[in-house]
């Protein structure tokens, strides 16, 4: 049996409908909303193997009484929540079990158990102390579990605010929204403030309400959920397929003019005594484990496992250090069923990540440095310029050691910065960064990071060949991802959109990200010709254009064409053929413009910059067209 112990504020639920039709209808009362307040609730996985249902049920109890001590909490809730394992014993013994254990909790506690087999719609608020959240595995004959205790000096200890100007405000959770950093009205303190408060935990949930992007990836036919795969794994449309490679070229483009080499590595990793399996048994809770019958191997979780032993057998002297790659890297997740949701949260991911293996320090600050520029280039370029927020997490050692350094990065950058530090190192990292973006819902989004690792050039053997001829682990190695995940980037360019929306601005991407640039509109079928001409034209100069050559209406023409967030629209008919001048639509303004084929052309060049480019990724005529939802 697995079991979620959550301490909790409150928690309500609703049975909605069935979720197995062997289970027997529900009473009116039990039918009813149910809310406890001060509960201990009890997130309960039945397994296939706890068929001794005594000795199961009595284990249940002594955990519960355990944890119920603990956290002095009088009232139980017995949830049945099948998410917590792939093993799921019958309904007959799962019933059995939680009825037994149901009878026997009511000897000490005010106890309520949620229907089983029924969905439900719930909601709870987690008190959150070191106690409120753990989680057990119970299995007949072993010993009884301990709750997971954190590691010594592993919670941060110091917070700091820091603004635009440099000036540092030390905060609390309790106290940071009285702090002096506020009495700035720039919008960009005001999404600072939403960071800091959803860090600390006191962000509002909005977990009834779907997000926007979700509504956009299938209302745009971007990316669709996949009924033959699990959740988190999807399909992506054509049009998605197009902003997801211009992402790449933007990555990769990143990374060169950075200087690194590219490469490729596995997606597999074996299970067996080499110490990227080691490694990647630490992170066992999120593993997707595959059996290919030569023993256990895991799919990459991140790029690490297998970037390193690469970096690893390269040999390269100080001369040439740093050592710099890049991967576009395929991961792989295991997360939990309650956590996927829409592209924010996936179990197959595609992370676009660099390292830099240094000599020394003032080589890995130089380095760092360059990226942290280059990344806030990204969140204006691909976000929203101006419309993002930055965050730290490190050691207070290293912050005290270099806080005029770091802080200088903040105020080039023009952005106000968020300092999360701890007593001691506790990941390879002693400090890094995180570009985060605030959705729609007010929840974040992180896109980019760079991350100061003094761990893994040891850990690794990675090295250079210094003056004396001889291999020198590297003291640092610099872990930049642009995208931490291109799922992740599109959700936060969408969401952002919903922001603009919100606003009253006209729906659309980025011109160099729009699936569809220009949309030709002929007023009849004798301009087909010319239109697929000036097409031809505008395509050759690096302009993705379609034509909507249907039977409809040129009213409904250009309405279908907004709803497809297209940027531009040139309606085509005999005066503009004549006079050779387009009268140019912009979606979301009055007006048109009157432009020559010369002056199109240059304000689409104008329009795209340096920005990657690709073709257009659907036929040509809108009527050739198919509908993918």
């Amino acid at each position: 049996m697995k079991i979620l112990l959550l301490h909790t504020d409150y928690i309500k639920f609703k049975p909605l409908k069935k979720a197995l039709r062997s289970i027997g209808e529900l009473s009116d009362e039990e039918k009813r909303e149910k809310a406890i307040e001060d509960a201990l609730v009890v997130l309960t996985a039945v397994e296939k193997s706890d068929e001794n249902v005594e000795e199961i049920v009595k284990k249940l109890i002594e955990n519960v009484k355990d944890v119920a001590g603990q956290v002095n909490a009088k009232r139980v809730v017995l949830y049945p929540y099948a998410h917590l394992s792939g093993n799921l014993a019958s309904p007959n013994l799962a019933m059995n079990v939680l009825n037994k254990a149901e009878q026997n909790l009511k000897k000490n506690f005010e106890v309520t158990k949620a229907p089983f087999g029924y969905y439900k719609e719930f909601e709870t608020k987690v008190k959150g102390h070191p106690l409120s959240e753990l989680s057990r595995e119970i299995k007949v004959g072993e010993e009884k579990k301990e709750p997971k205790k954190r590691k010594e000096g592993s919670e941060f200890s110091k917070f700091v605010l820091v603004d635009i100007k440099g000036k540092e405000y030390v905060v609390t959770p309790n106290n940071f929204e009285k702090s002096d950093i506020w009495k700035n009205k720039d919008e960009a303190y005001k999404r600072l403030k939403q960071f800091v408060t959803n860090e600390f935990g006191k962000g509002k949930s909005n977990s009834g309400k779907v997000p926007m992007h979700i509504k956009y990836m299938r209302g745009q036919e971007l990316v669709d959920y996949c009924d033959v795969s699990e959740a988190g794994h999807y399909k992506w449309y054509p049009k998605g397929v197009l902003i997801r490679r211009l992402l790449l070229d933007y990555a990769r483009n990143l990374a060169s003019e950075w200087g690194a080499m590219e490469m490729i590595n596995p997606l597999l990793i074996r299970g067996d005594n080499n110490v990227v399996g080691q490694l990647m048994g630490e992170f066992h809770e999120r593993d997707y484990k595959v059996d290919g019958g030569r023993g256990i191997g895991y799919l990459r979780y991140a790029s690490d496992p297998l970037g390193f032993p690469f970096m690893q057998k390269v040999r390269f002297t100080y001369k040439q250090a740093p050592l710099k790659v890049y991967e576009e890297a395929s991961c792989f997740r295991n997360e939990q069923e309650g956590e996927v949701s829409g592209l924010k949260r996936v179990r197959n991911f595609l992370m676009t990540d660099m390292h830099a293996a240094c000599s020394d320090e003032k080589e890995a600050k130089k380095e760092f440095e360059n990226l942290c520029f280059k990344f806030g280039d990204l969140m204006n370029d691909i976000i929203a310029q101006g419309r993002w927020v930055l965050g730290w997490e490190g050691t207070e050692e290293f912050y005290a050691k270099n806080k005029k350094w770091l802080i200088s990065i903040s105020k080039k950058m023009k952005v106000p910065s968020f300092f999360k530090l701890s007593k001691e190192m506790n990941h390879y990292y002693a400090i890094k960064n995180e570009y985060q973006t605030i959705t729609e819902d007010n929840s974040n989004i992180q896109v980019s990071t760079v991350q100061w690792d003094v761990k893994d050039g040891p850990r690794f053997d990675i090295g250079y060949i210094g003056k004396d001829s001889k291999k020198h682990p590297c003291p640092v190695i610099l872990h930049a991802s642009s995208f931490g995940s291109i799922e992740r980037t599109l959700c936060s360019i969408l969401e952002n959109m919903a922001i603009d929306e919100k606003k009253g601005n006209a729906l659309m991407f980025a011109y160099w990200l729009s699936p569809v640039q220009i949309r030709i509109v002929p007023v009849s079928d004798k301009f087909l010709k010319y239109a697929e001409k000036l097409a031809d034209e505008l395509n050759f100069h690096n302009v993705r254009v379609d034509i909507d050559d249907r039977s409809e209406s040129v009213p409904k023409k250009v309405s279908e064409s907004e709803k497809e967030w297209v940027p531009y629209v040139i309606v085509l008919g005999e005066k503009e053929i004549k006079n050779k001048t387009f009268a140019l639509r912009t979606k979301g303004r009055k007006g048109l413009e009157k432009k020559s084929k010369k002056a199109l052309i240059e304000k689409f060049k104008k329009l795209q910059e340096n920005m990657p480019w690709r073709p257009l990724p659907l036929p040509k005529l809108v009527s050739k067209r198919v509908k993918f939802v």
